[in-house]
């Protein structure tokens, strides 16, 4: 056990880049083992850990983590474990029941809580969903689209889900971002985040991606964000898998974007490779940068992030 806090004590000081600009992050991606990750949220420790990984040692894990956080000048509240099914790991979120999640340490936080991503802030929870209303790994990709939006560019924001990726387009200063996705939660949960960061040009439209991309005009957006679920089940009944679809839309992407507009498209799919995910948008983008998976993520090559502009 002490080889695990002098690991956590490691993991952490790789993080302390954080430590002022970000009130969440992780701090452990699999560096005690492939079926552990540990992650911070504003004074409350989220353990999340796998089948093949010994519940037993989470306690004394959590007890190491809090002291290396306290030792490091950061106040923690409570530590929360929750176990995750290996079969949801490649999915960025559906409308199922929440995990299980136990107090091992301290108080749960409230139902929702505020965190902070430089400018930004948004609301987080672990106590609905699968995750927790915000992905950690794609920081880089929300700051990227803050560099690439201009004063009074038009946003399109598919399936998306509480809305990160519209708070950073409107925080660039975009005169009007559309975030579209199916779920009424999401939406409503984005617009707490809207709420919290004083953005009123953002749009919201309740509907399956693919159909609301298809009846747009052409050359109607400045930038397109598409960071979709592996899989998912659309309201007109139709499954949305990754290669598949995204082949389906390209034509459309590309229809709808104005000359030299962006796309920024996502995968967390471990079932691609970078260079075959990056391939299916050839015919239409050439492919402007490889935007890095967040740096709290341990290097970890599971998710590609494409920025591509039109052609």
């Amino acid at each position: 056990m002490t080889q695990n806090l002098e690991t956590i004590e490691n993991a952490l000081a790789r993080r302390r880049q954080f430590f002022e600009t970000c009130t969440a992050f992780r701090i452990c991606h699999h560096e005690l083992g492939q079926g552990l990750t540990i992650d911070y949220y504003a004074g409350y420790v989220l353990l999340i850990y796998y089948a093949n990984f010994p519940r037993k040692d989470l306690a004394a894990i959590a007890a190491h983590t809090v002291a290396a956080l306290t030792a490091a000048g950061l106040p923690v509240y409570g530590a929360i474990q929750r176990f995750r099914p290996e079969n949801l790991s490649h999915a960025r979120e559906t409308a199922a029941a929440p995990l299980q999640s136990d107090l091992l340490f301290g108080t749960l936080p409230p139902p929702r809580f505020v965190i902070r991503e430089y400018d930004l802030q948004f609301t987080v929870s672990f106590q609905e969903g699968q995750n927790t209303g915000l992905f950690l790994d794609i920081k880089r990709a929300r700051q990227k689209i803050k560099t690439i939006v201009k004063p009074s560019d038009e946003v399109l924001n598919l399936f998306s889900y509480t809305g990160g990726f519209s708070m950073a387009a409107a925080k660039a200063g975009a005169g009007r971002v559309i975030e579209v996705d199916s779920s009424p939660k999401w939406l409503n949960w984005a617009k707490e985040n809207q709420a919290l960061n004083g953005v009123t040009v953002v749009r919201q439209r309740r509907e399956d991606a693919l159909t609301y991309l298809h009846k747009q005009k052409d050359e109607a957006f400045d930038l397109i964000v598409c960071d979709p679920p592996t899989y998912a089940t659309q309201k007109s009944g139709s499954r949305f898998t990754l290669e598949k679809s995204f082949k389906e839309m390209l034509p459309d992407l590309a229809r709808v974007l104005r000359p030299a507009g962006y796309l920024l498209a996502s995968t967390n799919f471990r079932g691609i490779s970078r260079e075959k995910f990056f391939s299916l948008f050839a015919r239409e983008f050439n492919l402007q940068e490889d935007v890095p998976i967040s740096a709290d993520f341990a290097d970890d090559d599971y998710l590609k992030i494409g920025l591509f502009q039109k052609n």
